[in-house]
């Protein structure tokens, strides 16, 4: 496996990435503000990494820290280093960092009834992606601020109990969002959203 130098990223180097890098590789709707990004980073509250090939950014990840668990909020390669082995390297480094925590959460787009197919085979690849790399399906989805994902997770142990998972899952949210926002737009998992308890 291709060998990567993880570093924590300054928040000059956070600003720049999340200009030039981020802004192509999210869609809008995605993408937490920058102020809020730098703020979480602040207060220890986040990890903003990024992975160097010698000097070169080949990649960056953002996580945010939970009590025991850890969710990992963006991670991609950096524009022409796609497809490489980059992102399965990056991941390898993140479970051997967070190997001694309850586990790596991570919100993957769903697959949808009325996604273009060019959309549906891009969300296709990512799951894989993350299938291939250790992760495996939590059994639920979440609706956030009007994107819809399926749950992945990750541990050391192999397994993870989902409804650990899920109340770590809200909290990371409770924390950071403002009731009125997260009672709107934080659906934890989904069925909240239609008035149904899990």
């Amino acid at each position: 496996m291709m060998e990567l130098d993880m570093r924590v990223l300054s928040r000059q180097q956070m600003r720049r990435i999340y200009r030039w890098e981020m802004q192509e590789a999210f869609p809008r709707v995605e993408l937490k503000p920058l102020w809020t990004i730098l703020r979480l980073m602040e207060r220890g509250e986040y990890d903003a990494l990024g992975f160097y090939r010698g000097e070169e950014l080949v990649g960056y990840a953002l996580l945010r820290l939970g009590e025991r668990f850890v969710l990992l909020d963006y991670l991609a390669a950096c524009q022409g280093k796609r497809g490489g082995g980059v992102g399965s390297a990056m991941l390898g480094q993140l479970q051997r960092r967070y190997a001694a925590t309850g586990g790596l959460l991570a919100e993957v787009e769903a697959l949808e009834e009325d996604l273009s197919p060019e959309e549906g085979e891009k969300r296709r690849r990512r799951l894989a992606f993350y299938t291939r790399n250790g992760f495996f399906d939590l059994n639920y989805q979440s609706d956030i601020f009007r994107v819809r994902y399926a749950m992945l997770g990750w541990s050391a142990s192999g397994s993870m109990d989902t409804g650990e998972a899920m109340e770590a899952h809200r909290a990371l949210y409770r924390l950071g969002t403002l009731l009125p926002l997260y009672r709107r737009y934080v659906h934890i998992p989904i069925q909240e959203k239609e008035g149904t308890k899990p």
